[in-house]
């Protein structure tokens, strides 16, 4: 896929990723400390069913898309589905490090809405409703020249893709995600002060 030309919306999470890479080494290791939950029981209990191990997973690099119509090369078919939002280094030493930071679904309350149509929300050029979610706009400021897009089309039913959701913010734990936990799991961010 062909690098857009430099489009003056992306330049505001560019501009604020190279703040970020910019900083002190001291002051870097404050805001790149992040926690992971990595419990193997979370794995054993939230574990997805094997269909969603068996979707045929996809990425992209969030960078090479910079406007919603570049999705459509990407992603051709409309149908619903599942996404993770994860960071990782351009060489990786078989699949290491990489880390999930956010997951999410289309479909919700069964609007049959294709994935493409969710993912359009997060483009450089959808900025100012990306800024309106604190979570995701950090994520993005922080990572923006490494993060990838995973996803995976299904036509399950919505209730199964909620379900599925949940099932995933148990499983990989994504650092950035700040809803749609399974229910243990948010009762212990209460209890620990992490929501």
């Amino acid at each position: 896929m062909a690098k857009a030309t430099f489009d003056p919306f992306d330049a505001a999470l560019g501009a604020d990723y190279g703040k970020y890479q910019a900083l002190p080494a001291e002051v870097r290791f404050k805001f790149y400390r992040l926690e992971f939950l990595i419990d193997p029981q979370n794995w054993a209990q939230y574990e997805p069913p094997d269909w969603v191990f068996a979707l045929n997973w996809r990425e992209y690099r969030y960078a090479d898309i910079q406007q919603r119509e570049d999705l459509y090369s990407v992603i051709p078919e409309d149908e619903p589905g599942i996404y993770v939002f994860y960071a990782r280094p351009d060489r990786v030493v078989y699949r290491f490090p990489q880390f999930a930071f956010y997951v999410g679904i289309s479909n919700e309350r069964g609007s049959q809405r294709p994935l493409r149509e969710r993912l359009k929300e997060y483009v450089p050029t959808a900025l100012p409703a990306i800024r309106k979610r604190k979570n995701v706009h950090r994520m993005l400021q922080m990572y923006y020249g490494q993060i990838w897009v995973a996803f995976a089309l299904t036509s399950v039913s919505s209730a199964k893709l909620r379900q599925v959701e949940a099932q995933l913010h148990g499983f990989v734990h994504p650092c950035f995600a700040r809803r749609d936990f399974p229910l243990g799991i948010k009762q212990q961010q209460q209890a620990f002060g992490v929501i």
